[in-house]
């Protein structure tokens, strides 16, 4: 398994571009799977976040990386860089295979992606990949390359959203690799092969060169997957995978306490944490049973709890006397 770095919200590697210039033909294929590119904006708690995303519906609805919409407290959304930004909510995510469908709202008359989900994909097949790189918003940017390892499962660092999972990692499994260099913005954008069709979403970039042929490279899921997820989440299905729009949350922000006892509030931010009495300073010692000794800790108990989850709580305050209370989880960004 190799170590590489998802390529969607704020992270700030840059990879090399390789590619030259394309014929008429090769610019016609790619028009027609441009009219469905997505350029996605979002605000975060600290800053701001640029992605990609692939038309499904005329009505708005667009395929894109969970890690893209993670976190987010607002997103916006353009067609082929071009008419307006519309609004975008989020309509479900699945975190664990990095998928994630919103709705671009008030659109109409959009045109979806050329999706192939025939599977067939060779290794050597050349690929393009399209994507808002480093979030400049114009037209996609493209990459072209080969496929060069099918069925892949790769190690994936996570950006620190600021919810305790600074230093996490997830796993991937079944990607198509290919050497088209990827850069941040990409995520979610289209794999397309040489018809001009989509074969993955590009979800992840690596940071150093690739064991085998020393050059970058970059990875997607296969199209077969992400609109098998993306159809579940648009028929409501929800799973231990499959999320709903948006996470709970206890209403806390946090760093780690001074002598790593537990995870240190400098902010209460939401009803659940205001309610249960748990105030700036206090320190977060226990959750759901799980003994928190720092932000790390908080942020993984955390993960997949839903809005309205009763969770829990144990604290101390500043004169280090022990609290306790069942905390109502808030109705956070998405997961």
């Amino acid at each position: 398994m190799t170590l590489i770095v998802l390529l969607g919200g704020g992270l700030g590697i840059l990879l090399t571009r390789h590619g030259g210039s394309t014929s008429n033909a090769a610019n016609a294929i790619l028009n027609d799977a441009t009219r469905g590119v997505v350029n996605i904006n979002g605000r975060v708690s600290d800053g701001s976040i640029a992605g990609t995303g692939m038309v499904l519906s005329a009505d708005g609805l667009v395929l894109t990386s969970n890690h893209v919409v993670a976190g987010t407290l607002s997103l916006v959304g353009q067609v082929n860089a071009t008419g307006p930004q519309y609004k975008a909510t989020v309509i479900g995510v699945d975190p664990s295979d990095d998928v994630a469908v919103i709705r671009l709202t008030g659109a109409s008359g959009l045109h979806p992606v050329p999706f192939d989900t025939s599977g067939t994909v060779a290794l050597g097949d050349s690929v393009t990949a399209l994507g808002n790189a480093l979030g400049r918003n114009g037209p996609p940017v493209v990459a072209t390359g080969k496929v060069t390892s099918l069925n892949e499962t790769l190690v994936v660092a996570l950006e620190d959203s600021g919810d305790g999972n600074s230093g996490a990692h997830e796993t991937l499994n079944g990607l198509i690799q290919f050497d088209a260099s990827i850069q941040p913005g990409d995520s979610g954008g289209p794999l397309l092969n040489s018809a001009g069709h989509v074969i993955g979403m590009n979800t992840a970039g690596s940071t150093t060169k690739h064991p085998v042929n020393g050059g970058l490279f970059g990875a997607a899921i296969p199209i077969t997957t992400a609109l098998s997820i993306a159809d579940q989440i648009r028929s409501g299905v929800t799973s231990a995978y499959i999320q709903g729009p948006h996470s709970g949350i206890l209403g806390v922000r946090v760093t780690d306490a001074p002598d790593s006892s537990g995870a240190l509030v400098h902010a209460v931010t939401g009803a659940g944490a205001t309610a249960a009495g748990i105030k700036a300073q206090d320190v977060i010692t226990e959750v759901a049973g799980t003994p928190i000794q720092s932000e790390s800790d908080l942020g993984n108990v955390m993960q997949g709890r839903r809005p309205g989850d009763r969770v829990p709580v144990t604290w101390q305050d500043d004169s280090n006397k022990v609290h306790q209370a069942v905390v109502v989880l808030s109705e956070g960004p998405p997961a």
